[in-house]
């Protein structure tokens, strides 16, 4: 079982819930810029697996994992019954993992044991671990123990020397190296991919192992201990490990002050305020620290690092909670923003980037990741963000920092996004690696007409268009506020003009819904999915249609009883344990609860957001997933929601739904430069108080509290440093 996730900047390891990495284990491995610098960690006391008591890794920064011996057979005669030993193991990750593994003798008399663990790593490429398949790699050394060290080393195709070092506190009784460690590589079926319900055939490279043995003597009630650090470097420099204590206590303090960073939410109802706390926990987990700040990657394991799309997307969500995250994703994206045309990396100038990947595929141009641009959303999110952004914080500062990378986000929207000129974003991959379909959904198969067949490119997606309105349209209100005159005028008339067309080409009058997309021919994708609840979102659709809108999305075939589904179950595409053809993404949900909020279906928002709470109640750690299988639940049966085995958790967007799922509660929008909030709060029978204390906006903050009555919900400042008057209704 994949139980325990910890990560730290680029660092990152995922092990079982022993806190082993066992052989043939795919996703496990510890993780440094795209690549796996350790794949084998295994444990073992006289030869036997140490039987699990408890583990944890709840505070995300520590795992903690409590064993006990199995009845042993001791090399002096004796018998050490089973549990009688107490093996506990605790790990942190702070420029490298760090961990301590301290044994306990409960028995009367010494216990001679041997405890033993394999190293091992294949150094795998993130790509390769998810499958792909490369035709031909670099050097793998065979381990090398000296000086208390062990070191790992891979000589890749870019000519890099990636090390992993294992630094042990106590030398180990034996060493036993495999020299066996570059044999030719093995080829077996793997388990499926995690946007992918075939399975594949992956190759399976034999990892370098050394077999470290301790020869320990436990006296009764004295305990003993094994320490090491394991570090990771490219070419020849090597960080030194610090102490265990200190590192740990500076990585508790790091979190804390995470939490002062962060406006208090909190409710009368524990269990939400575990998800919101969980949700907290998982953003700092999930932050890269960048010169521009802190910047959310997307979700362990398969998407740590920085993309364009779901850093935007948890940024606008968690505006609530940390504001300073949305600065952070700006600065880092405009400093990357597209320059020029390079079909490759599907780049284009103005472009918001997609995904930035470090490995050794990137490097050596296997794939276009080191800076790929593929994708069709990131850059009207991009415009969303920064006027979103600019409503809570009017920082005259960042508007001039960023104003010019904004307008070269429009310039790409009119000239590239737009690809026949009718008014529409459109996708179009031109690079022989690039991703074909590039909205949200882009699993193979996502998009696709009715019968299964899929959509060809170019596509104009329905939620893309719901995005570029809203951009277009806070921009234009934006720059108005600024002074511009003549680009606010064009930007409005181009978005009246795009709302128009979008209610007619888009919306299926026999369904009463919207289609998916648009296709080549400019005909509708007919599949009702939860696509077009984003464009609620982004108050693209007619007043009259969105009544529809809602009516569908929260009707059976759609909300599952977790959740909407992604497509509707009356659907021939419709597989619960897909990917993204009927499972359920908070994400998506939390958008669409947004959307119904904006455009005044509380009621219907408040049943959204209590079966995504519900199913969140069954997760570890109330930790919901990136998607969970899309299975109604049967009340009278008492169902539980299913996992998707291969879905990153955590997951940035993910862990911002919960935020926004609460702000959407809240009916809370703010306007700093008028110094206004709008608030309609209607709280759900399983939430009579709610406070937001320390919420930001512009220079100063606020606290709010909310209480419910029968079928109101009634609110007090209760400090109000910011100087804020409340408006109702919202505007």
């Amino acid at each position: 079982m994949e139980r325990h996730v910890l990560k730290e900047n680029d660092l990152m390891m995922v092990s079982d819930e022993m806190g082993d990495m066992p052989r043939g284990r795919r996703r496990l491995g510890l993780y440094c810029c795209d690549t796996r610098y350790l794949s084998i960690l295994e444990t073992s006391i006289d030869g036997q697996q140490p039987r699990l008591l408890a583990s944890s890794s709840e505070e995300n920064y520590v795992c903690d994992i409590q064993m006990a011996n199995p009845t042993m057979e001791l090399s002096d005669g004796n018998t050490a019954l089973a549990r009688t030993i107490s093996i506990r193991r605790s790990r942190f990750l702070k420029d490298g993992l760090h961990e301590s593994i301290s044994f306990y003798n409960h028995n009367p008399f010494p216990s001679p044991i041997q405890f033993t663990i394999v190293f091992g790593s294949d150094f795998c490429d993130i790509f390769e671990v998810r499958g792909a398949e490369r035709p031909q790699r670099g050097e793998l050394s065979p381990p090398f123990f000296a000086d208390s060290r062990l070191t790992l080393s891979y000589l890749g195709l870019d000519e890099v020397v990636r090390r992993t070092e294992i630094i042990f506190e106590a030398n180990p009784s034996n060493v036993e190296i495999d020299v066996c460690a570059a044999e030719p590589v093995l080829r077996r079926p793997s388990t499926f991919l995690p946007d992918a319900v075939e399975p594949a055939v992956m190759t399976v490279f034999r990892s370098a192992c050394a077999k470290m043995t301790w020869d320990l003597t436990l006296m009764p009630g004295k305990p003993q201990s094994i320490a090491f650090h394991i570090l990771t470097a490219e070419g020849e420099l090597t960080p030194m490990a610090g102490a265990f204590d200190k590192g740990l206590a500076d990585l508790r303090n790091s979190y804390q002050d995470w939490h002062r960073q962060c406006a208090k939410l909190e409710t009368d109802n524990q269990l939400f305020n575990q998800l919101l706390h969980r949700s907290t926990l998982d953003l700092r987990l999930l932050m890269d620290l960048t010169p521009e700040g802190l910047v959310p990657t997307a979700g362990i394991p398969w998407f740590a690092c920085i993309f364009g799309r779901d850093s935007l997307i948890t940024s606008l969500q968690t505006l609530m909670l940390n504001p300073q995250i949305a600065v952070s994703t700006l600065r880092f994206l405009a400093k990357h923003q597209g320059t020029k045309v390079d079909p490759w990396r599907d780049e284009e100038p103005g472009k918001i980037l997609h995904e930035m990947r470090k490995g050794e595929m990137a490097t050596t141009g296997e794939i276009p990741h080191s800076a790929y641009y593929g994708s069709v959303d990131a850059t009207p999110l991009f415009l969303i963000l920064f006027a979103e952004t600019m409503r809570w914080l009017d920082d005259d500062t960042l508007y001039q920092e960023i104003l010019p990378s904004a307008k070269r986000a429009l310039e790409w929207m009119e000239h590239y996004g737009d690809l026949d000129g009718d008014g529409y974003l459109e996708y179009l991959s031109r690079s022989s690696h690039g991703i074909r379909d590039q909205g949200w959904k882009d699993s193979y198969g996502a998009i696709t007409y009715p019968d299964g067949t899929q959509v060809e490119p170019p596509v104009a997606l329905v939620e893309v268009q719901g995005y570029a309105y809203r951009a277009m349209k806070q921009m234009a209100v934006l720059l108005t506020r600024k002074g511009e005159v003549s680009l606010p005028a064009k930007l409005e008339k181009k978005a009246t003009l795009l709302k128009e067309r979008f209610n007619r080409d888009f919306w299926l009058e026999e369904k009463r819904a919207f289609a998916q997309a648009l296709d080549v021919d400019k005909k509708p994708v007919e599949v009702i999915t939860s696509n077009p609840g984003h464009c609620l979102f982004c108050d693209i659709v007619d007043e009259e249609k969105a009544r529809y809108l809602v009516l569908r999305l929260t009707s059976a075939d759609m909300a599952s009883g977790w959740g909407i589904r992604t497509v509707s179950n009356g659907e021939p595409t419709y597989n619960p344990m897909s990917y993204q053809n009927g499972s359920i993404w908070p994400h998506d949900n939390s958008l669409i609860v947004a959307g119904m909020r904006r455009y005044g279906y509380p009621w219907e928002a408040e049943q959204i957001a209590t079966q995504l709470f519900d199913a969140s109640r069954f997760f570890p750690y109330a930790r919901l997933p990136e998607l969970f299988c899309g299975f109604t639940r049967d009340r009278e049966g008492y169902s539980v929601p299913a996992e998707y085995p291969v879905s990153s958790s955590p997951q940035a967007w993910t862990a911002g739904g919960a935020i926004l799922l609460f702000q959407s509660l809240l009916g809370l929008q703010v306007d700093a430069f008028s110094k206004r909030i709008y608030l309609t709060p209607k709280l759900p029978p399983w939430l009579e108080q709610a406070s937001v204390r320390g919420l930001r906006i512009g220079e100063g903050t606020v606290d709010l509290h909310f209480e419910s009555h029968d079928e109101d919900t009634s609110f007090e400042i209760t400090q109000n440093e910011a100087g804020v008057e409340v408006v109702l209704p919202p505007y």
